[in-house]
């Protein structure tokens, strides 16, 4: 995907460029940055991770603060496997008990603060687009464990290798804890960090004033 990144680079004749990532998003951009950091003008890590193994860490602590009922049964059906149930054309997905769940009690506390998205829905808000892809790269045992190929990703040794300006964003009770965003920021030499309050993994959408300042300030020093 880094390598896709820089093709559209070069195919559109770009030269330097700015770089943001969010998410899974963010771990591409370190990607690129570790490859190909001559092309990049600035960085910007959103509400992401450089370990996976430190990422499923986090996930294991969010998923323990369930209510206790609603993480029996997650539990429960993760240890039965979560596919290949159900009509046919539901054997490469989710159940939408699993869900409902997951990106319910699961993850939505982790996602918003301020601003809670008021229409948001369990079964359709975190559902990919193509659940062969995301199963390839996530894995197949469920929202709480990455155990596909994301797991290659331990860049925490390499970021002292970064020597571009670099932003690194983070919610205050981000689904990326912001311990891992802390982290990238001691390890990437010049970088700055910024924390917003009262914002989850969503948090250009909890504070978004703060966000457009963080991000325009820094594309402008």
């Amino acid at each position: 995907m880094a390598d896709d990144v820089e093709a559209v680079r070069v195919a559109l004749n770009l030269g330097k460029i700015d770089l943001l990532g969010h998410s899974c998003g963010g771990v591409l951009a370190e990607t690129y940055a570790l490859k190909y950091q001559q092309h990049l003008n600035h960085l910007i890590l959103n509400s992401t991770f450089a370990s996976t193994s430190e990422m499923n860490a986090v996930l294991a602590r969010e998923k323990a603060q369930m209510p206790p009922d609603k993480l029996a049964r997650l539990n429960q059906l993760e240890q039965a496997g979560l596919f290949n149930k159900g009509e046919i054309w539901e054997h490469g997905r989710y159940s939408a008990e699993y869900e409902n769940l997951a990106w319910g009690p699961g993850y939505f506390p982790f996602l918003y603060g301020a601003r809670p998205d008021s229409t948001y829905d369990p079964a359709t808000g975190n559902a990919p687009t193509n659940w062969e892809l995301y199963r390839q790269m996530w894995g197949s045992d469920g929202e709480f464990i990455i155990d596909g190929n994301l797991k290659s990703v331990e860049y925490v040794d390499r970021l002292h290798t970064l020597h571009i300006p670099t932003l690194i964003l983070a919610g205050d009770h981000d689904e990326c804890d912001p311990s891992l965003a802390k982290e990238m920021h001691e390890k990437i030499a010049g970088s700055k960090l910024v924390i917003f309050p009262n914002a989850g993994h969503m948090n250009f959408v909890d504070q978004p004033d703060l966000w457009q300042k963080a991000v325009n300030g820094f594309l402008s020093e």
